[in-house]
């Protein structure tokens, strides 16, 4: 049985998956999710994983667990060789790419209308639209105009799509999703970092015994933005951060915000919370200052950074950084964290 592992309270929070399900047939209210398992017994003892491939703890831990299948396009983290399919191929814009070639090529007669028009609207969200110069790649563009002929959006006969860009149906599609998706501005600090966030677990290579616990929040605004300008919005803020590292149990907690300034330029920023214990921050900060693939510069100075570092409080400390990366995103950042903390010093 499909499981979201986002809450269901957390759906709403996310109108343009909720605008896809509807758009290909699915009653959101029908879908299982995380919240609304028990928290006592393992739920299954077969797991297919897709779009990710290590299994949450929260089911790892019981006995006789197996994981029989991956699909994924995050980096590989090394685990259940012996599934099967073990599909991981990086890079790749989206996973539904690769859940749809493997439909195509072994049950094709899957591939129903509704299906095809839920994997096309994955795609163009992860992609933007397959647009020339951003994160689709080979496999996106494969498979996608088969996806936009098994949706019917465009009244053409099997084979005739080649290039999807020029067909009109899917412009507009990816017009409106992309409006459902920036549809935040009546998000508060909480919920902006809820509505996209994602966890790991790491092993630090200074202390192989034990874990350290990193959240990744995605925020389509900039920090500024989300703290407002004053010290007084970044304090609210640091509290915010700080309640959510105290809920989740984090040792780190890092906010990835991507937005268009006025100019219409990409720009990228990191507001990260960590602990404040003098090794984990030493390898943070520096990874993260000596990262050649992120390039980032510290904020400082600023009121609302000011007041961020004030909001966290005792305990925990707070950086925001400015990136020269523009196509860093999560899972561009996530491997270069898990570097830092399981690989040796001065990982660049």
């Amino acid at each position: 049985m499909p499981l979201l592992q986002t809450p269901r309270a957390d759906l709403p929070l996310r109108p343009e998956n909720l605008y896809a399900l509807d758009f290909s047939g699915v009653d959101a209210s029908q879908l299982l999710t995380g919240d609304e398992l028990p928290s006592d017994v393992a739920p299954a003892n077969k797991y297919a994983l897709v779009d990710h491939n290590t299994l949450a703890e929260r089911f790892a831990v019981y006995e006789g667990v197996r994981v029989v299948s991956i699909i994924d396009h995050h980096d590989d983290e090394k685990h259940y060789l012996d599934a099967s399919p073990r599909i991981i191929e990086v890079p790749t814009g989206s996973c539904s790419s690769l859940v749809t070639r493997l439909i195509k090529k072994e049950w094709p007669e899957g591939m129903t209308r509704g299906v095809a028009r839920l994997l096309l609207s994955a795609m163009l969200i992860d992609t933007s639209g397959l647009k020339a110069g951003g994160k689709a790649e080979v496999a996106d563009r494969e498979v996608a105009p088969f996806l936009v002929e098994k949706a019917e959006l465009a009244e053409v006969r099997i084979g005739a799509v080649t290039e999807t860009q020029g067909v009109g149906e899917v412009k507009e599609l990816t017009k409106t999703l992309e409006a459902k998706k920036d549809s935040v501005d009546d998000l508060g600090p909480r919920d902006l970092l809820r509505r996209d966030y994602k966890e790991y677990r790491f092993v630090p290579s200074w202390d192989v015994k034990g874990t350290l616990v990193v959240g990744l929040s995605s925020a389509p605004r900039s920090i500024k933005v989300i703290a407002g300008e004053d010290k007084k919005g970044g304090r609210v803020l640091g509290a915010v951060c700080r309640a959510w590292v105290e809920e989740k149990g984090l040792d780190m907690f890092g906010v990835l915000a991507s937005w268009k300034d006025e100019k219409g330029h990409h720009r990228r920023q990191m507001l990260w919370v960590v602990r404040d214990d003098q090794e984990v921050k030493r390898r943070l900060w520096e990874g993260l200052e000596g990262s050649k693939e992120l390039k980032v510069e510290r904020k400082e100075g600023k009121k609302y950074v000011e007041g961020i570092e004030e909001g966290v409080g005792e305990g925990l400390k707070a950086r925001v950084y400015e990136l020269g990366n523009k196509h860093a995103t999560r899972k561009v950042t996530a491997p270069v964290i898990r570097s830092i903390i399981e690989g040796p010093d001065n990982v660049k």
